[in-house]
């Protein structure tokens, strides 16, 4: 894409340009460019190294079935030198179970390299090398000015082959959804990152970092996303004092809040982090927040989506008290909550509701059978609810199969809006299968409602909420 750009240019400014003898401004202007990226590369590939990692025995990295399952698993990466006494900055999946690290420098010596610090949640670590002597430093710049369409170059070892130098363009900013790190907030970008140039730097055409490289949808797809700078400064402070990032936690299950659910709800736009769940006794929980909630501001900052809350929550520390406002019922509240220190990271599952299924173009009916919550059927879906209409079977396709209801789960609450009514939501607890057909004598037919879900899963009870669209029974 960049040397399409280029030679585009050089067309436009050699226009009108006949005799072989005259200037030529194009190439001229071109020149021009050329050293400016020569100079960044001289100056950052110093500061950047090659990570060669030795995997423990055993770990997860090591090939199911393998014949030799006691050869040591080798793979490789890259960092950015961020102290001239040997701190490296680089990404935590290269260095992750890693036995031991050989660190390369520009000048092609090897050191033995030791983990400062890890931190899961943004993919970051900090390693340490001892070289005897003051090592060139990569110069940090600012990610919060990054614009889209500003010049951005990727360094780094792809495929081992030493300081490797791609030239592209900044394509977003904030990106999340990746699906690589608790916390994402990608610099998204088209110079070619490829395997090995994970934890490198991406910098600007001042030569400054302003992200680490980080990830790929896949190999050639042209995009690369990088964490920003900013961000890689907060979490190294924390990571050389003491080896981790210490975060806050709300104690809740979020999940973003879509324009039928803002609806529903009565939000004025499809804005927040819906609360899904409550961590028993937590935080928010002690201060009152419930389920069914919309958190929307967090310590004086307006929430935009569950990303952003995430972040807000993670960047506060454990033991500070900040001041939550949700709506509730169309109306505003107010809490206070002290958080506490965020658990180990455990493995994550999106909520089922609204899943990505095609929707057929005709449906007759709905497409969900229900029955009264048993103890037996309780027992058997790993459920602690009492009460609640039991989906004991959803037709493939149907309308509640593309609403993510799924057999075995239980609708526990139902929230609709009358016509008429002003923008104040209804809530009703189901606790039998009467109770929603009394809600259905209510409502006009084919109405949409928000419904409250519990699925039972192997570490207890989960609850999510999802847009139940022309529901009935």
């Amino acid at each position: 894409m960049i040397y399409r750009f280029i030679v585009s240019m050089l067309l436009i400014f050699s226009m009108g340009s006949i005799a072989p003898a005259q200037a030529n401004p194009g190439i001229d202007y071109m020149r021009k460019i050329e050293a400016a990226f020569t100079r960044i590369a001289e100056s950052v590939k110093p500061t950047v190294v090659s990570i060669r990692v030795e995997r423990k025995k055993g770990t997860a990295s090591q090939v199911p079935g393998s014949p030799h399952p006691n050869v040591p698993l080798f793979s490789s990466g890259s960092g950015v030198i961020i102290d001239g006494q040997g701190y490296i900055l680089t990404n935590n999946h290269v260095i992750s179970n890693a036995r031991r690290l050989r660190v390369r420098l520009w000048d092609e010596s090897g050191h033995w390299g030791k983990v400062v610090g890890t931190d899961r949640y943004t993919d970051l670590a900090l390693i340490k090398i001892n070289a005897h002597r003051r090592l060139p430093v990569a110069t940090l710049g600012d990610s919060d000015k990054v614009k889209v369409g500003q010049w951005s170059i990727a360094v780094g070892d792809p495929f081992g082959i030493t300081r490797t130098f791609t030239v592209g363009v900044v394509s977003g900013i904030g990106r999340s959804g990746v699906g690589v790190a608790r916390y994402e907030h990608f610099i998204q970008t088209d110079a070619a990152i490829n395997r090995g140039n994970s934890g490198g730097p991406l910098v600007n055409i001042d030569g400054r970092v302003i992200g680490i490289n980080t990830a790929i949808p896949a190999p050639g797809s042209g995009i690369g996303f990088a964490i920003p700078v900013n961000m890689a400064k907060d979490v190294i402070k924390y990571l050389r004092r003491s080896g981790n990032f210490p975060r806050g936690y709300l104690g809740v299950t979020i999940q973003p809040v879509s324009q039928d659910m803002a609806y529903l709800l009565g939000l004025p736009k499809a804005k927040g982090a819906l609360v899904g769940s409550l961590l028993r006794d937590g935080p928010a929980e002690g201060a009152g927040i419930k389920m069914g909630d919309v958190i929307v501001r967090l310590g004086g900052t307006s929430v935009v989506d569950t990303a952003h809350l995430q972040r807000l929550v993670g960047w506060t520390p454990p033991g500070e008290a900040v001041a939550v406002e949700v709506v509730r019922d169309a109306r505003r509240k107010k809490f206070t909550v002290k958080l506490v220190r965020l658990p180990e990271p455990e493995s994550t599952s999106t909520p089922a509701g609204n899943s990505k299924v095609d929707e057929p173009e005709t449906r007759k009916s709905y497409g969900v059978a229900l029955e009264n919550l048993t103890d037996d059927l309780k027992e058997k879906g790993n459920l602690q609810t009492d009460g609640g209409a039991y989906i004991s079977d959803v037709e493939e396709g149907s309308r509640a199969y593309y609403d993510g209801l799924r057999e075995g789960m239980v609708i526990r609450g139902l929230t609709y809006r009358l016509p008429g009514n002003g923008k104040t939501p209804i809530r009703v607890v189901i606790e039998k299968i009467e109770d929603i057909e009394a809600l259905l004598k209510k409502i006009p037919a084919g109405s949409n409602v928000l419904g409250q879900v519990v699925r039972g899963t192997d570490r207890g009870e989960r609850t999510f909420f999802t847009v139940l669209h022309g529901f009935k029974r």
